[in-house]
């Protein structure tokens, strides 16, 4: 039974890997290959003398688990991501408000980042993960990533995947330079991404995965009642200079059908992008690139029309949206989803920390050129595939299930 990873704090997971317990759920969760390898990573880290400044990882969206602490007689209720809690309607409780003064973060999906965190620790690095609560603001977040580096005492390194970059970027602005020693970005979007427009229709493959396990709601319904209340969802959107196609900023140019956004949280959007920290030399970015990835947005007969390069970007964030100017940039064939656990990035960021710099990775890349492919949102809608009664699966039906979530 995976459950018990679900409901226990990260470094729990961590300590079960290195002492063998609850290998049945782990095994589970990670699939076989990969729990091997994190037990591997798990004993070569054991004991091992830590160096350097702290390393602290921050997720990408959807990427921190969320729920509520237990209480006197109760146990901890996770929501995102407890495959029984999702099948029984509790997506619901993401809403903001009133939800969020009942949620809170309480640890990080680790099937993304754990093969990070464990191969820096065998490396001899000082290596946390800091979860937050990815629904809301990037300015909320980053504010509390800044109270959290003001107090460490010490300065730290961060490392940000995806929308954890650009919270990494507003700490940045709020603290004492000396603070922060390094910041490394994996496919953060620094002009934002396409994909939060998919999210906020309810055509987001991941959401229509996880929708997929909610026995209650469809992922138009999740999207229109849940999504479109995140502010941290409509500040990943392409900044409006960058915009290639429709005005995303301009609520009549969204569909009359389906999932609206929220007025007033797209006209916020470019105050809190304005608290960015501006590039500097102790910023740097791993890019990933070669997947087909959306690079526009236009009015159609079926909601949107999304327009993807072949060779556009990292399958989430275009390459054109990607990159911030004037800082060491690095280039990887690589999903997005995947840059965290990939073992070239990883070796490359330990080189990275530890030399200041490194050979694994290509420092140029030129799209070679692809075709172009457009698809609406009806198109993104139909053949999901039948919901998914969690409790029913047996043990390949739970891992096959949650290696499709991982992708």
């Amino acid at each position: 039974m995976s459950d018990w990873v679900f409901r226990t704090d990260t470094e729990a997971v961590f300590d079960a890997l290195g002492s063998g317990t609850h290998a049945a759920s782990l095994r589970e969760y990670f699939g076989a290959a990969g729990y091997a390898e994190l037990v591997r990573l798990a004993a070569a880290g054991a004991g091992r003398r830590r160096a350097g400044p702290p390393v602290w990882i921050l997720p990408g969206i959807m990427g921190s688990r969320l729920g509520c602490a237990p209480r006197r007689g109760t146990d901890a209720k996770v929501v995102w991501i407890d495959p029984r809690a999702i099948g029984a309607g509790a997506l619901e409780d993401l809403v903001l408000p009133p939800a969020r003064a009942a949620l809170q973060p309480m640890g990080v999906l680790l099937f993304a980042y754990a093969r990070l965190v464990l191969q820096l620790r065998a490396e001899g690095f000082e290596a946390r993960l800091h979860a937050y609560d990815w629904r809301l603001g990037i300015d909320e977040s980053g504010a509390e990533l800044a109270t959290a580096i003001r107090t460490a005492g010490r300065p730290v390194v961060l490392i940000g995947h995806s929308m954890g970059g650009l919270i990494a970027r507003i700490a940045m602005g709020k603290v004492a330079r000396r603070c922060v020693r390094k910041l490394i970005m994996l496919g953060t979007p620094n002009f934002g991404s396409y994909a939060p427009v998919q999210a906020l229709r309810g055509t987001y493959p991941f959401v229509r995965k996880v929708a997929l396990l909610d026995l209650e709601h469809s992922p138009e319904f999740l999207a229109e009642r849940v999504f479109t209340t995140f502010p941290g969802l409509y500040q990943l959107l392409p900044a409006r200079r960058r915009l290639c196609g429709a005005d995303l900023y301009a609520p009549g140019s969204w569909p009359a059908d389906g999932p609206q956004p929220d007025p007033a949280l797209l006209a916020s959007v470019a105050g809190v992008r304005a608290q960015l920290a501006p590039p500097d030399a102790r910023m740097l970015q791993i890019i990933g690139v070669n997947r087909s990835t959306i690079v526009a947005v236009r009015r159609g007969k079926g909601g949107f029309e999304y327009e993807f390069a072949a060779t556009g970007g990292d399958g989430s964030v275009p390459l054109r949206l990607a990159r911030l100017p004037r800082i060491r940039t690095f280039f990887v064939d690589e999903a997005h989803a995947m840059l965290a656990n990939n073992a070239v990035v990883i070796a490359a960021i330990a080189d990275l920390l530890r030399r200041g710099r490194t050979e694994r990775l290509a420092v140029r890349w030129r799209a070679p050129p692809g075709r172009t492919l457009r698809i609406d949102d009806v198109g993104l809608s139909a053949n999901d595939g039948v919901k998914i009664d969690w409790a029913r699966l047996d043990a390949a039906g739970r891992a096959a299930t949650l290696a499709r979530l991982a992708e």
